[in-house]
């Protein structure tokens, strides 16, 4: 069996990939237009696309291999830090402080992790 018979063919989910970052791209857009705030429309299509990326790493293909994390783990880790990063923009406009901003970084880099050895924790 070959990898690409084993899920759904890569360019599949390149194409739903670029969907998703035409609406968040369009989500922030909107924001922008009601805000005028920059960071607030960045901060809006982070977190939608990083969610997207992280909710659909559970459907990825997600082999183990002994050179790293599987490509679902890694989509998971890496949509949930986009995601985190759009996250600690809007806390960073809500409340103006860089040390708050800074902590809900660190928490969700936590939580992250505890989501990532709760996944893996079988293997």
């Amino acid at each position: 069996m070959t990898e690409e018979s084993k899920g759904m063919n890569p360019r599949t989910w390149n194409a739903i990939a670029v969907g998703m970052l035409l609406i968040a791209i369009a989500l922030g857009v909107i924001l922008y237009f009601y805000t005028g705030d920059l960071l607030n429309a960045f901060s809006a299509i982070l977190l939608v696309f990083g969610l997207y990326i992280a909710a659909t790493s559970f459907a990825r293909k997600g082999g183990e291999d002994n050179f790293g994390p599987s490509a679902s783990d890694a989509a998971m880790a890496a949509g949930g830090i986009v995601a985190g990063v759009g996250v600690t923009g809007f806390v960073y406009i809500l409340s103006g402080e860089v040390l708050i901003t800074a902590a809900v970084l660190i928490i969700i880099v936590a939580v992250i992790g505890i989501a990532m050895a709760l996944k893996n924790r079988n293997v």
